[in-house]
């Protein structure tokens, strides 16, 4: 009972430090849309570097966030578990060596893209490419860390961590939008990207221990990437979609899902966080009961608010600058339209959780059989849009609700498995 008691306190405190944390990052997040609303508003150049971005972002789904602690959590946590004392030098060469690949094939996939949106200056959009790939290659590297720092059970440290990275490039972004424009944007990721690596991933580094880590690909499985990650990837897709004319309504997309992913980052995934670092030691049906629960509660207050009063919050964040009236309008009608989607997206996050508790030789074996279906869909929707002449407003809305009910029921399919395989 006691040893009970201590790990729901922590538990308590992890979460206090995590959500407290995700508050600042989710204000200095805002802060940042506002900077840019106000300097681009919904003008081409910005749209092109959304879409360009969102070829960037796509793949950091597949190595950052929560595929890398669906693969890495219960592995490192069990390590940590067990020992004290851990050398982590096989996990950084690992770690070294793929974010260089990654960057190499982020690359090869950008630059013809950038041939696609067909920007007014091709040199400049190719720079940005080349930032993109650092920044992304930086952030998996600190990444892998960051979920190091997670499985030993230090989140008051990842969440001061995570929080200095955008403080840092929250604070030099407006004037290196003075000094460079667009490409002030990606610059002031890099100095929050370096700021984090120096203060927090460097020590890290250094440590030595008996027990020997390791990291190599066969810790990383395709599906659990794409299942871990599910909810962004969606998104993301759907900001894809919406971006496929080369027009501005990609950025009307992109302001609207700033609010709605804020609740989804700052309460849901941190729940869900907690709840697999819990569940991966001892196994409780309370503790993801609660998780559920939390996010049908959270996703029905969110969309009751955005349906009364999306056009004063956007007005109110965004309406100054270079974003106009007729911007407000637009992306207030895009908020409302894609709220509901965020009720699958929410109650799935937290049901897919238990799953990647599970061995990860079962997750190996059995996760392609809840990919599959997932990526199908994703085919199929493409394909459908493809010939579809309602315009891609329309068309991106389609995406995120097909699938936002196709990850619906695999979570529900995900949670019968885990419970088969405890009981």
């Amino acid at each position: 009972m006691p040893e009970k008691n201590i790990l729901s306190k922590k538990s308590l405190v992890d979460f206090s430090y995590m959500f407290s944390s995700n508050l600042i990052k989710k204000g200095l997040g805002f802060f940042r849309e506002i900077i840019l609303a106000f300097f681009f508003g919904s003008s081409g150049v910005y749209a092109n570097y959304l879409f360009l971005k969102t070829i960037a972002d796509f793949f950091s789904q597949f190595t950052l966030g929560n595929s890398l602690q669906a693969n890495l959590m219960p592995k490192f946590t069990k390590l940590y578990v067990n020992s004290d004392s851990v050398d982590l030098s096989g996990v950084i060469i690992f770690a070294k060596s793929f974010s260089w690949k990654l960057f190499l094939f982020s690359q090869i996939i950008q630059i013809p893209i950038i041939w696609f949106i067909n920007p007014e200056s091709k040199i400049l959009f190719i720079g940005l490419s080349i930032l993109l790939g650092v920044v992304m290659s930086a952030n998996f590297f600190n990444s892998v860390f960051l979920t190091i720092l997670q499985a030993k059970g230090e989140f008051k440290k990842h969440s001061v961590a995570t929080t200095l990275n955008l403080f840092v490039s929250t604070v030099v972004l407006f004037p290196l939008l003075l000094l460079l424009d667009i490409v002030g944007v990606v610059l002031s990721r890099l100095f929050g990207v370096f700021t984090l690596t120096l203060k927090y991933i460097k020590p890290l580094l250094s440590e030595k221990g008996t027990q020997q880590a390791t990291l190599s690909y066969s810790d990383f499985n395709l599906s659990v990437l794409l299942l871990g990650n599910f909810a962004n990837i969606i998104i993301l897709l759907g900001r894809l979609v919406s971006g496929a004319d080369g027009g501005n309504e990609i950025a009307f997309f992109t302001y609207s899902v700033v609010l709605l992913n804020t609740l989804l980052t700052a309460v849901v995934m941190n729940v869900n966080t907690l709840v697999l670092k819990f569940i991966s030691i001892k196994k409780d049906y309370k503790v993801i009961l609660f998780s559920t629960i939390v996010a049908a509660l959270t996703s029905g207050i969110l969309v009751l608010i955005v349906h009364e009063f999306s056009d004063e919050i956007i007005s109110f964040i965004f309406e100054r600058g270079k974003f106009t009236s007729k911007d407000t309008s637009a992306t207030a009608t895009y908020l409302r339209d894609i709220s509901w989607s965020f009720i699958f997206i929410f109650i799935s996050s937290s049901l897919f959780q238990p799953y990647f508790t599970l061995p990860q030789s079962y997750l190996k074996s059995n996760s392609k059989y809840l990919a599959r279906p997932f990526v199908l869909a994703v085919i199929c929707f493409s394909i459908f849009l493809y010939f579809n002449s309602s315009g891609v407003r329309l068309n991106s809305l389609y995406m995120i609700y097909g699938l936002s009910a196709v990850s619906f029921v695999l979570s529900i399919l995900a949670f019968l498995k885990y419970k088969k395989y405890v009981i």
